[in-house]
């Protein structure tokens, strides 16, 4: 059974949703039933992604063509990636006709289709770190410089440091570091604040989140408002982010408590653990959740779970 011997080797991912599912049924009479059906929904599709990654694994380990057929489709997401994001930047370089729906304008940076820079960002580092390409390593480089995500640049810093250190390569941190930055500073900005690398409104703003995100955990630091119906507890019923704070981290903490985070916890380190050439991966995707709610995107989720298999 894929579950069974999945569950053996990964409990720690099993303990997490179970967290969940128990920090949404504890609240469940303080919301409406549409509510509960809305937090139950979130909880249901972060399971399927888990369920995804369970028979992925039990496919690889049971067919000797799958590899080659994983590999395949990640090649393709990688192609249609390149060309929409080669083509958004160039014929739909900003979001403004959709700023009625709540989407920010990121006038003349590379988002592609994921219509926030830093999903954007953080899937065009995933896929440089974890391609051995160098066309597709250095379209993907160009497209995060692009992006003018500081999240992605901090986190793919991070990343290629923790490479070069474990081969005692000192002199190619400081250099990648570096040409990030040069690059980074010299690329062709729009005007307005927005690509600026020394823009402070969204530092103030995730300061104002994470306020908020705190006071709300402090209020219930067990079990939290359950996953996830901070839409509602925060009153903001529309949102292109379900209403989550500017960081996975404290979206688990106020939605689940110190027992999802506790569980989540677990879930990093058993993963840091086991899949030992992949730990740029996970920094990256750790360090980029401390300032955007990355871990949890959909996106990054499927991406992550299929770079984990894929040997």
């Amino acid at each position: 059974m894929p579950f069974k011997n999945f569950f053996i080797k990964n409990r720690s991912v099993f303990f997490f949703l179970f967290a969940l599912l128990v920090s949404l049924l504890i609240g469940i009479s303080g919301f409406t039933m549409i509510q509960n059906l809305v937090g139950a929904m979130y909880l249901l599709r972060l399971t399927l992604y888990v369920v995804y990654w369970i028979y992925l694994k039990h496919w690889l380990n049971h067919d000797k063509g799958a590899g080659r057929a994983l590999k395949i489709g990640l090649w393709i997401f990688v192609g249609i990636t390149l060309l929409t994001t080669t083509v958004q930047y160039f014929f739909y370089p900003n979001l403004r006709n959709l700023q009625y729906l709540g989407w920010d304008p990121h006038l003349d940076r590379a988002f592609g289709v994921f219509f926030d820079t830093a999903i954007a960002g953080a899937v065009y580092g995933l896929i440089f770190l974890d391609t051995e390409n160098l066309f597709v390593r250095l379209a993907y480089f160009v497209f995060l410089i692009f992006s003018f995500s500081r999240n992605a640049y901090l986190a793919l810093s991070a990343s290629v440091a923790y490479l070069f250190f474990k081969q005692k390569q000192y002199l190619k941190i400081a250099a990648f570091i570096l040409v990030l930055l040069v690059l980074a500073f010299i690329a062709p900005k729009p005007a307005g604040e927005g690509a600026k690398l020394t823009r402070t409104f969204t530092v103030m703003a995730r300061l104002d989140d994470y306020k908020e995100g705190l006071g709300l955990f402090l209020k219930r630091p067990v079990l939290g408002y359950g996953y996830d119906r901070l839409r509602y507890v925060r009153n903001i019923p529309v949102s292109n982010s379900g209403a989550t704070f500017s960081s996975s981290y404290l979206t688990i903490l106020a939605s689940s408590g110190l027992l999802g985070f506790s569980a989540f916890a677990w879930f990093v380190v058993s993963i840091w653990k086991k899949y030992k050439n992949k730990r740029m991966l996970l920094i990256f995707v750790g360090l980029a959740s401390l300032f955007d709610n990355i871990f949890l995107h959909p996106f990054i989720l499927l991406l992550f779970f299929s770079f984990l298999s894929d040997r």
